[in-house]
């Protein structure tokens, strides 16, 4: 019997569970040959595809096969000399346990387990990706920013008596006067104003409305009310319908829209001095009668303060300039 028909029968022995400790002997020295690389790795192939047999070794025998195993590698290099593991004592260990892992209980189970059953893992669904922020213009002029997934239904054309719409979620509102009221319904609140700037939470069990500027009338459908005006804001219990009146810093309630400009019919002074408080330099109007000139416009890309300066500039026919430290003079007759 020549080598390739001894290795194949010793390890078809070894496999069935019937080999001696002779023959596991001689198998494993026939293992640490490098001419029976190929042979061993067609028996290995072979016995993964077919089925598992009914014996197999135990879990006892095969870690002393591994134990065995682990001793016949190489001995610690000398003091001061780094020991390298060469390709051929890596190829005897890897084929080695293969042949315990392969006959070990813990590893045929998982194996029947793989091979037998089909299991259909369900894929976790995307996450959605984040709603950005939306600004919307109604037909009145008035601005509503839409605060990430916050969604709104209304009459497009405000054909009524009245301007109203129905906000699932959380946005801000700059409303442009007018005397037909605008209403808000978040449940059975109604937030009712004629012109003011606003922001409603409609998120929470606990549904809040800040006001910015203006005033507006909160009605919980059950016969109370509360009057809001600027730096007040209003807590509304949606299972009770409770309201809390509180003092608060409007702009730091709403933090949320700070990344964002929204001028709705505003003077030019009040523009700058906005700016001002938000990027922290002087910008000014050369001309004290531009103060009374208005301006709408909406920026929601983070423009920088000059690419600002400038869209309010020629909305109004003025110029600017660069001043020291940064700042920003607005000149010309303006609106005249």
């Amino acid at each position: 019997m020549g080598v390739p028909e001894r290795l194949t029968y010793l390890f078809h022995r070894f496999y069935e569970k019937t080999s001696t400790p002779s023959e596991t002997e001689e198998l494993l020295q026939l293992l640490s040959r490098p001419e029976n690389d190929e042979l061993l790795r067609e028996l290995i192939d072979e016995t993964w595809s077919q089925d598992v047999p009914s014996r197999l070794q135990d879990p006892q025998t095969a870690n002393r096969i591994l134990q065995y195993i682990i001793q016949q590698q190489p001995s610690a290099a000398p003091p001061g000399q780094h020991h390298r593991l060469v390709g051929r004592n890596r190829l005897f260990l890897r084929y080695a346990a293969a042949i315990v892992l392969l006959l070990s209980v813990s590893f045929l189970t998982w194996y029947i387990y793989s091979s037998r059953t089909t299991t259909t893992v369900p894929r976790l669904a995307e996450s959605p990706k984040p709603v950005p922020d939306q600004c919307l213009t109604l037909a009145d002029g008035s601005k509503i920013l839409l605060h990430k997934d916050a969604h709104i239904d209304f009459d497009p054309a405000f054909s009524g008596k009245t301007r109203e719409v129905t906000l699932v979620g959380e946005a801000y509102f700059d409303i442009r006067h007018d005397t037909r009221p605008f209403i808000v319904h978040t449940g059975p609140i109604t937030t009712t104003v004629l012109g003011t700037a606003f922001n409603i939470n409609a998120h929470d069990k606990d549904l809040t409305i800040t006001v910015l500027k203006g005033k507006v009338k909160v009605d919980n459908g059950t016969g109370d009310f509360s009057i809001l005006k600027r730096n007040e804001q209003v807590m509304v219990d949606m299972v009770n319908h409770k309201l809390k009146k509180v003092q608060v810093d409007a702009k730091e309630e709403i933090a949320w829209k700070k990344p964002y400009l929204l001028f709705n019919d505003v003077s030019m002074k009040e523009a700058v001095d906005e700016l001002q408080q938000r990027f922290h330099v002087n910008v000014t109007l050369s001309n004290p009668a531009s103060e009374n000139c208005h301006v709408t416009a909406t920026f929601t890309q983070g423009e920088s303060l000059e690419k600002i300066v400038k869209v309010l500039s020629k909305i109004n026919n003025m110029d600017y300039r660069l001043t020291t430290g940064g700042g920003f003079e607005l000149t010309g007759e303006g609106c005249k």
